[in-house]
């Protein structure tokens, strides 16, 4: 009989995203192949956080000079035309107010379905790891409950391919996440552009207010009775990227969830005709 090995074996990526740690009974041969999926599977799922972290941080900076932007400019103008066009600027302020509140919750609702999206991940992960290992405590219990040695070195040598083959499953995960990150890298670039384009539309409005002088009332008027719808474009627009941000992130997500999902009925199936295999080999009918 090959020497069966209680290890334990972790799997951490970078950040704390993913920790698994579980106590397995495995064969030598199916550690190692454990270990070689698992160390590939953590490089992909290392870059799949690191793509989402980054791009995360890239799309918030370029939200973060929008807001700052909109802030300072809205202020001026009340400042300046606080007292005349009160009843415009107050309407105006209670945008940029609502404008702020609009970043601050797209910010949490990526946040938090990019950790969702993780946690997910994470356990369907340990499910299979998991799962795989009871397929093996399985198969040396079923092999050593048999008193004649010579059966039980026949049916491990008929079925070790098998066996230590199961844990090949998990790498088919690394595609479906590479698949991910690319994705992320190539939307980020479409959502930042969008961004500051909505920035430049703002100024591109408000550069308008400069053909009015200073003492032309009907002008500024004229201006002001704008201002608002134009914001509010531009608070529709900025809605209907994070509605994109939003809908591209669950898509993702529910990509590898399907995946995992797919990747654990591979190794269930893997794993039933295995014990299919161990149980009339160990127990032959007469």
């Amino acid at each position: 009989m090959n020497r069966w090995l209680t290890v334990a074996f972790l799997v951490a990526s970078a950040g704390g995203a993913f920790s698994l740690y579980s106590a397995i009974s495995v064969g030598s041969g199916g550690l190692s192949k454990m270990a070689t999926n698992l160390q590939s599977l953590s490089v992909v799922m290392n870059n799949y956080y690191n793509a989402l972290n980054t791009d995360r941080t890239v799309v918030n900076a370029t939200l973060n000079d929008l807001a700052y932007f909109v802030n300072v400019t809205y202020a001026k103008l009340n400042k300046t035309y606080g007292i005349t066009q009160q009843r415009n600027m107050e309407s105006l302020m209670m945008m940029v107010s609502y404008f702020n509140q609009t970043l601050g919750y797209g910010e949490l609702s990526v946040n938090s379905q990019i950790a969702s999206d993780l946690n997910q991940l994470s356990y369907t992960l340990q499910q299979a790891i998991d799962s795989i290992f009871n397929s093996f405590t399985y198969t040396t219990t079923t092999m050593s409950s048999y008193d004649q040695t010579y059966v039980q070195d026949k049916c491990l040598a008929k079925n070790i391919t098998q066996m230590v083959n199961i844990p090949n499953s998990l790498g088919k995960l690394g595609p479906c996440l590479q698949q991910e990150v690319n994705t992320a890298n190539a939307i980020t670039p479409i959502i930042v552009a969008t961004i500051k384009l909505l920035k430049n539309d703002i100024i591109a409005f408000n550069n308008l207010l400069n053909i009015c002088q200073p003492t032309s009332t009907s002008c500024i008027e004229a201006y002001f009775s704008e201002a608002l719808n134009d914001l509010g474009i531009i608070q529709s627009s900025l809605s209907i990227v994070q509605q994109y941000v939003s809908f591209i992130q669950y898509d993702a997500s529910r990509r590898n969830t399907v995946c995992g999902e797919l990747v654990k009925a591979d190794i269930q199936d893997a794993q039933q005709n295995l014990m299919s295999a161990v149980s009339s080999c160990s127990y032959p009918q007469m």
